[in-house]
């Protein structure tokens, strides 16, 4: 089948083009051109901007894909352009949405896709308006959507810590240096390999019992922050040093830096897989990560994108103070 990716080129997208092409799809790809990386050899490229809608339309409009997958439609514009070129013309279209739809605040732990929806950023609440408008298309004229809705998903250029930033931790745990935890480290997440879940987009294409219908993407097996900590540095080979401290004082003393905890990693959030599973039973990810983030990291180095960690300013001056704050009490008393 011909298959169009919007996009191709992201942390997630690289593994759907490569799951298609080892379901010998033909591929091609629409995006901006901007990535020095080049995809897979034999791949149609399409170079344009979606934002720009007339050449979106003017330039897709004349083609035919058997499916199309819409790996960066972030808001009602872009969903409704989709809908302006793709409608009558392909026989299924994959949303890749986000679970982050769900909150915060999460009215718990274990959400399906029946749960509420709760946008708490710019972000979301787009990505909840381009999914309540595919699934009125749905309803209204029959168009052939499916939506997935991601978690944390690592692979080509995301590992990341709770506390985020960029690659310059997996330098700093080579160094045998220290790194921040929020709180006590065992706020729960689903951490998925980049492969699965490139598997489970390729798996779903042309299943007609998907259509009209939302899957939650995402690791059957949560684990605590600390723990996905210690599987990184078990990984690299090393022994992890976590400095543990409260996230209101993280963001207090540099919300430019720790504010977005607030928004997303802050927040124990397991969500329930098994609709997808059910859907798809050969996706199943393994417990075991460790073999997904050395391949990860890998290709991070392969790409130079874990910096020097020399100057992590802030970071460590509060890991300093952390360190100093039992002797400074018990000189106050």
């Amino acid at each position: 089948m011909k298959v169009l990716v919007l996009g191709g080129t992201g942390n997630i997208s690289r593994a759907v083009v490569s799951a298609l092409l080892r379901e010998n799809h033909e591929v091609v790809l629409f995006n901006r051109g901007l990535n020095p990386d080049l995809p897979p050899p034999g791949i149609r490229v399409i170079t344009g901007d979606r934002r720009n809608r007339d050449h979106f339309k003017q330039i897709l409009s004349g083609q035919n894909f058997d499916y199309v997958i819409d790996m960066i439609c972030f808001n009602l514009e872009d969903a409704r352009s989709d809908f302006d070129v793709f409608r009558e013309k392909v026989a299924h279209f994959i949303h890749c949405s986000t679970v982050m739809t769900y909150g915060p605040p999460f009215p718990g732990i274990n959400l399906d896709e029946s749960s509420p929806l709760n946008g708490h950023s710019r972000y979301s609440l787009d990505k909840i308006s381009a999914d309540e408008f595919f699934l009125r298309q749905y309803q209204d004229v029959a168009f052939p959507v499916t939506i997935f809705k991601p978690s944390l998903t690592f692979g080509a250029n995301v590992l990341l810590p709770q506390v985020g930033g960029d690659g310059s931790w997996i330098n700093r745990l080579r160094k045998s240096k220290p790194i921040l935890s929020a709180g006590d480290g065992q706020n729960y997440f689903q951490f998925l390999p980049s492969t699965d879940a490139g598997f489970a987009f390729a798996c779903i294409l042309g299943r007609k019992e998907s259509l009209g219908q939302i899957y939650n993407l995402v690791h059957p097996g949560p684990r605590t922050w600390d723990y996905w900590h210690l599987e990184v540095a078990e990984s690299l080979g090393v022994d992890l040093e976590l400095v543990h401290v409260p996230q209101d004082v993280l963001i207090e003393l540099a919300p430019e830096r720790f504010g977005g905890l607030i928004h997303n990693f802050g927040h124990t959030q397991v969500y329930d897989g098994s609709k997808l599973r059910a859907l798809i039973p050969e996706f199943q990810p393994i417990f075991a990560l460790a073999s997904a983030i050395k391949d990860s990291i890998s290709w991070m180095d392969s790409h130079n994108l874990i910096p020097e960690s020399e100057d992590w300013g802030v970071e460590d001056r509060i890991i300093d103070i952390m360190r100093k704050l039992p002797d400074i009490f018990r000189n106050t008393e």
